[in-house]
């Protein structure tokens, strides 16, 4: 499968993307971030840094001196801001730059006082604010706060300064115990905040969302079920949006259903996002194709292919009109429709959408820049679905070695060591695929635990080589184990639940142990029925499967398994 391209809303992906976007124009502006993990944020930074510098854009980090009174703090601010030469400017420290024996109300209103001095330097300046502070800021600085355009909400969380952090919706970002620290401190204060009065809407913002999103991105999906149904009475006030702010948590609750696989409850919430971001900026705003891919997108996960495509083709049209045809924005629409259209097996469309992204990526960032590797990756599963086997293997080893750089988030490695591995397992070239699901499979444990979902993904493909190979025994152990990681983190009537079942079932099926693969075939088929519904493709190749355990020998053919 190719890797999705489209980063969630407040990702470290996303607000990296949209930093960019706004830090390379050539007008000053303020920019306000929130967010809870220092490490998330400096990995934004590092992201921006290493676009806007080599553009010719300085980047610089300014943080306020702590415990100061609000009159000192601000001319200081005020100082060191106008010796620096034009630029990208990212400020921090606001939380502790106020002495505490000034009420911090009272500091933030001469901060206010001073807007238009800080708008009128020739910078572009990011002002980062914790949840606490920015609680404080919204009410205190009213005018200050219109100023700031955009305006951003860091949710994605790192806590770890040894963990690096993978671009993709799918792919874990966090091991699972540090998503349940991190998600039970943020609880902890919104109950907190709620006791103290503060209102529905900056509680779900604050708190609830973040701590969701966190375990979302560690695919801690049964602590995550088991929040969203505490907190679902909450949850459903979002439904009454009306505003580009509650469009945006609107956009963020729908993905964290998506994530659970609760695609009917994911799409009236993209939908009324997108109707609200219309509303609000017309239908042209680069806003709204956001909204369009988030639903195409959802749309594809569904099967419902023939609904995501003019939602695609809306988005690649509108950012065409807006940014102009080599955009990184549209590089990135391009992506996402041709991911689609392998979807479909529409293999030419695909590729000529997939080869425009990459030109576009490469004169972007150059050749050798490991943000082209998922350019040059999902190309490779192209040219593998359609037998290009030499070709295949030529841009995984491109994209493998971009991805081997110092620096480059290990679980990036990872992928590209399993997906190459795939290949060579489609060759026949087992002893090769062999050592790089292996490789692939150490580095996940390393960085994520031994019983992360991620870990079972490495597993499953482990035991299908040995599958393949008439390895049967060492087979079923590890599609057994991948199971037990998956019914353990995921819940039991999770897709990918079904698809190890599925594949477990499909080995028994090959012993001609007939009882057993059936239990297992309707165990999967349930579970698919219930969570993509019966016209899913998933759903329908376990169908297949299932029928062909009673049809004649020489009829029988094994359907390719579901998505692992």
């Amino acid at each position: 499968m190719s890797d999705p391209v489209s980063p969630s809303t407040g990702s470290i992906a996303d607000i990296s993307a949209r930093l960019v976007l706004w830090g390379g124009r050539e007008m000053p502006g303020m920019a306000r971030v929130e967010y809870s993990s220092e490490f998330s944020r400096q990995e934004v930074m590092n992201r921006v840094r290493a676009a806007l510098e080599p553009r010719g854009i300085p980047v610089y980090d300014l943080e306020l001196r702590p415990n100061q009174s609000p009159a000192i703090a601000v001319a200081d601010l005020l100082e060191r801001l106008g010796q620096l030469p034009p630029g990208v400017v990212s400020i921090t420290g606001f939380a502790r730059a106020f002495s505490p024996q000034v009420p911090l109300e009272e500091a933030l209103r001469l901060l206010n006082y001073h807007r238009d001095r800080y708008a009128s330097l020739p910078l572009r300046q990011i002002w980062w604010m914790t949840p606490s502070f920015f609680q404080t800021a919204i009410h205190a600085m009213p005018d200050m706060n219109s100023w700031f355009s955009p305006r951003l909400a860091l949710t994605e969380v790192v806590w770890s300064d040894s963990m690096d952090v993978a671009d993709e919706e799918d792919g874990a970002t966090t091991p699972i115990q540090d998503a349940r620290f991190q998600a039970l401190q943020l609880v902890q204060q919104f109950r907190s905040a709620r006791a103290d009065g503060m209102s529905d809407l900056e509680l779900l913002k604050t708190y609830l969302l973040p701590a969701l999103e966190v375990l979302a991105s560690a695919d801690a999906q049964k602590d995550l079920r088991h929040l969203t149904t505490e907190f679902e009475g909450l949850l459903g006030q979002l439904r009454q949006a009306d505003s580009l702010d509650l469009a945006s948590s609107l956009d963020r609750l729908a993905t964290i259903y998506q994530k659970q696989g609760r695609y009917a409850e994911a799409e009236p919430l993209f939908r009324r996002s997108l109707q609200l971001r219309e509303q609000h900026l017309g239908p042209t705003h680069p806003e709204v194709s956001t909204a369009l891919n988030n639903l195409a997108l959802l749309y594809q996960a569904e099967g419902r292919y023939c609904e995501a495509d003019p939602l695609f083709q809306r988005a690649l049209a509108l950012d065409e009109q807006v940014y102009g045809p080599r955009h990184l924005e549209v590089a990135t629409d391009l992506h996402n429709l041709a991911g689609l259209y392998q979807d479909q097996g529409r293999y030419d469309e695909a590729e000529a959408l997939y080869l425009r992204s990459l030109a576009i990526d490469e004169r972007f960032y150059g050749v050798e820049h490991p943000d082209v590797a998922t350019d040059l990756h999902s190309l490779a599963g192209l040219y593998q679905d359609q037998g290009r086997y030499d070709e295949a293997e030529m841009l995984y080893l491109r994209s493998l070695k971009l991805r081997e750089q110092p620096g480059i988030d290990p679980l990036e490695l990872a992928r590209s060591l399993n997906n190459l591995a795939t290949l060579y397992r489609v060759q026949g070239r087992y002893e090769e695929a062999a050592d790089l699901y292996r490789r692939s499979l150490e580095i996940r444990r390393q960085q994520l635990g031994d019983d992360h979902p991620d870990v079972a993904t490495s597993l499953n493909n482990l035991a299908l080589l040995y599958k393949v190979q008439g390895r049967y025994d060492e087979a079923e152990k590890l599609y057994r184990r991948s199971l037990e990681i998956r019914m353990q983190q995921l819940g039991d009537d999770h897709p990918k639940v079904a698809s190890s079942l599925y594949n477990l079932a499909n080995l028994y099926q090959d012993q001609e142990q007939t009882e057993q693969a059936e239990t297992l075939y309707r165990r999967s088929l349930e579970i698919l029925e219930q969570r993509l519904g019966k016209t899913h493709p998933e759903t329908a190749t376990v169908q297949r499967s299932l029928a062909s355990l009673h049809a004649p020998a020489e009829s029988l053919q094994h359907q390719p398994s579901p998505s692992n």
